[in-house]
């Protein structure tokens, strides 16, 4: 696979998918039905501030897309590219190709990953409000699409297995097929996407890059940046610096993508409550913008399969100058057009540290060449594994944030009840007491009433008629 993928502009406005991976819950702990992002913006045309809304609605049992279905969008985008460069809505693919793509391992948990990414998909439907671009780049006052139309998934559960000859197959929605064929794509660096570790650093990746080739500087209200990376959760400034901070630190380990900042550079205030956030495009970035293929001998090209074979030589044998050969150049660019040249970079030193292991002996680049594919496997494993720690450490996170909540919430109704008068108290009893379990209904008639089981039954009894408890 080749590191120049393809994503669809319309799809990149707007959050498709949830930056956890957990299903959202309403204010009742169910799952909603539909879920609602608007963002103001700014109409030239109409001199106004115009709401932009999408609404997303699932037909999928397993609910709305999370990072994961980003993931599998993107790649069945670049797998299009790759297969038919967008001549036909519908692709054939193994599962292995796409895992190979994202650097997820060939097992039978990326399968029924990948099983239920593309139920979710195909589940989805979108209604843009005044935020779908049309060819003159104004907007659709409405519009409804799909993403996925329909789908096969391969997935042998009986018998022998048949290997790589069984195909799954994805068919495009028209309405986004039709919007791809009329141009309204880009460019993506798959290599550099999917080795990011953390859901909002690839989908700021994607924003970003978008803004970042039209334009060297970038800036936008916070707010409105986070709602179009997908945190309208929350209009906390200090929460959103908190969680767009982390995720530039990840963001500027790319040298190509934007020019490191520190935090004072990257959100700067303008009055109480108004803050822009500022990006730079980095040098290497320009280049990109022009649109070389990896494929064809350029100067870009050849200067990266030249640093390939210099640097191997470096770690090889210390030497600080070598002059590479015709046939190592080759070899170097094949390298680069399997993997990409951010990729191949990171694994160079996993190749070296084999081959001083098995092959210590060699004496040219050209020995690598076997070694390549297993160094590359261990370097997606590392990414996989990394990928799995960072979502564990926002699970445990998220778990920590909704005990500190449940510890708030029971304290300021403990004060509550101590505030309320005996006889109060007597009526939250007696309705307790008609509706729970034996245990607490002895203590109750026992009048253990500091029990800790008949004080959580009053206190939820309380809570749930204290409407002063909404502003937790």
């Amino acid at each position: 696979m080749k590191s120049r993928g393809r994503d669809q502009l319309n799809l990149i406005d707007f959050p498709i998918a949830g930056l956890q991976y957990q299903q959202p819950k309403d204010s009742e702990g169910k799952r909603p039905d539909e879920l609602v992002c608007v963002i103001d913006s700014y109409d030239r045309e109409l001199d106004k501030v115009v709401p932009r809304k999408l609404t997303r609605r699932t037909a999928s049992r397993h609910g709305f897309p999370t990072p994961l279905e980003d993931e599998v969008l993107v790649g069945l985008l670049t797998l299009t590219r790759l297969k038919n460069n967008f001549t036909l809505p519908r692709i054939e693919f193994r599962n292995a190709e796409l895992f190979d793509l994202m650097g997820w391992p060939h097992n039978g948990s990326s399968t029924t990953r990948l099983g239920i990414a593309l139920d979710r998909l195909t589940g989805l439907t979108l209604k843009y409000e005044n935020s779908w671009t049309t060819e003159d780049g104004s907007f659709e006052k409405e519009f409804t699409t799909g993403i996925l139309e329909s789908y096969n998934f391969a997935k042998q559960v009986q018998g022998r297995r048949s290997g790589s000859s069984v195909f799954s197959w994805v068919q495009w929605a028209s309405e986004v097929f039709a919007d791809i064929q009329r141009g309204n794509v880009k460019e993506l660096n798959t290599d550099e996407y999917f080795s990011l570790q953390l859901p909002i650093s690839r989908r700021i990746y994607r924003f970003l890059d978008k803004q970042l080739v039209q334009n060297a500087h970038f800036e936008m209200e916070l707010t409105t940046f986070a709602g179009h990376i997908g945190l309208s959760e929350t209009k906390h400034i200090g929460k959103i610096k908190e969680r767009l901070a982390s995720a530039f630190a990840e963001l500027e380990q790319i040298p190509s993508f934007c020019l490191p900042a520190t935090v004072e550079q990257r959100f700067i205030k303008r009055g109480p409550g108004d803050w822009l956030l500022i990006a730079h495009r980095s040098a290497a970035t320009e280049s990109q913008a022009v649109g070389t293929s990896p494929t064809v001998r350029t100067a870009v090209g050849t200067e990266g399969a030249a640093s390939l074979v210099c640097d191997f030589y470096t770690a090889w044998n210390g030497a600080t100058y070598h002059r590479p050969t015709s046939r190592e150049l080759d070899q170097a660019q094949s390298i680069i057009d399997t993997f990409g040249i951010d990729a191949a970079s990171a694994v160079l030193p996993l190749v070296v540290k084999e081959m001083k292991h098995l092959f210590p002996e060699a004496k040219a680049f050209g020995a690598t060449m076997r070694y390549w594919g297993d160094a590359h496997k261990t370097y997606r494993k590392r990414q996989e594994q990394a990928k799995q720690r960072a979502c564990e450490h926002e699970e445990n996170l998220q778990a920590s944030k909704k005990n500190e909540y449940e510890v708030r919430r029971r304290e300021t109704l403990r004060q509550r009840w101590e505030s309320l008068s005996e006889s109060r108290r007597e009526q939250i009893r007696v309705r307790v007491r008609s509706n729970c379990s034996g245990t607490v209904r002895q203590f109750l008639d026992q009048k253990k009433y500091k029990d800790p089981l008949v004080m959580l039954a009053c206190l939820e009894c309380l809570n749930a008629d204290d409407a002063d408890l909404a502003s937790l």
